[in-house]
């Protein structure tokens, strides 16, 4: 009788390792994007002052921030990423360091806020770059996206910026 018993538990194991191992194979693993916003962004304004404040803080007109993001894909390729604002109310732009130009694709324009990326990026640092134009609460969509199914992918986001 041991003996069965030790046969019955090595076929459990080889059928749950079975499964597993066929699920990491296929590339089945998916996730849902993720987008890391600093809350300290750097602020210029007119008058010349350059500090440091919360993203929560109010804002002039004119204020010029920059506003580091770290785009993740997880288990995923991250494919696209895209900022979406009125142009009547905020100037916007995508920040990239010139090192990280190698693994955009020729049809990204950061100076337009779209980024899209070559194969095989997971993880990428940039800036948002915007300046305020009018008052009132300026809404911020961002949507990036991975190559994870339907149901993970795109994440999209928002935040309302407070201008004075």
């Amino acid at each position: 009788m041991p003996h069965t018993m030790k046969r019955f538990f090595l076929f459990i194991a080889i059928a749950v390792s079975a499964v597993c191992l066929t699920s990491c194979l296929t590339g089945e693993e998916q996730s849902t994007p993720l987008i890391q916003v600093s809350k300290y962004v750097y602020r210029n304004t007119p008058a010349g002052v350059s500090d440091t404040i919360l993203l929560t803080d109010t804002l002039g007109v004119g204020d010029t921030l920059r506003v580091p993001i770290m785009l993740y894909g997880n288990y995923n390729n991250l494919t696209e990423f895209t900022v979406k604002v009125d142009t009547a109310e905020l100037d916007m732009r995508l920040l990239v360091d010139s090192s990280a130009l190698a693994i955009l694709d020729p049809a990204s324009q950061p100076e337009k806020a779209y980024l899209r990326f070559a194969n095989d990026v997971y993880v990428f640092p940039a800036a948002m770059y915007y300046v305020p134009k009018k008052t009132g609460s300026l809404k911020i969509s961002m949507t990036l996206a991975n190559t994870a199914g339907e149901k993970y992918s795109p994440l999209n986001a928002w935040f309302m910026q407070e201008v004075r």
